[in-house]
């Protein structure tokens, strides 16, 4: 899945990805935003003595004490963890998307990128529900071969 490591995609994963999709991409902006504001405030906790009385003091063993410096590197892992698994995926939809032919299908695979219901879809396009069912149902054909056009 990243770096170097390959992973089977199958239909079904294909399928949670395009319900996620909208998500993840809003979650990939935010992590990034996040990445930036923790490299403007570097917080490295609480600070040690290096001369006077306060040097010769003993100090805390078991490394780091301060509870908030530990919480956000913890977070800060694994938003960076979390944020490229995310970019993985969505890299693999925009790949696979290109699979895609046909116009009410290409309509369908970008509605639901923009995170629209099936209802509202078939609303929009004044079909019914089950018919963009079967449309997705060929999207999800069409992506799921492994032809990738980039």
């Amino acid at each position: 899945m990243l770096t170097g490591q390959t992973q089977e995609v199958k239909k079904y994963m294909i399928d949670q990805w395009l319900k996620d999709y909208h998500w993840m991409v809003e979650q990939i902006r935010l992590g990034k935003m996040q990445n930036e504001l923790a490299k403007d405030i570097e917080y490295d906790g609480a600070k040690v003595a290096a001369y006077g009385i306060e040097a010769t003091l003993p100090r805390a063993s078991g490394g780091t004490s301060d509870p908030v410096s530990y919480e956000a590197t913890r977070r800060s892992q694994f938003y960076v963890k979390r944020v490229l698994r995310y970019e993985w995926k969505v890299r693999e939809i925009q790949k696979r998307a290109s699979n895609v032919t046909g116009e009410r299908e290409i309509f369908v695979l970008n509605c639901i990128l923009d995170g629209f219901s099936l209802r509202k879809i078939g609303q929009t396009m004044g079909l019914s529900e089950a018919t963009i069912r079967r449309l997705k149902e060929n999207i999800l054909e069409m992506m799921s071969e492994v032809k990738c056009r980039i």
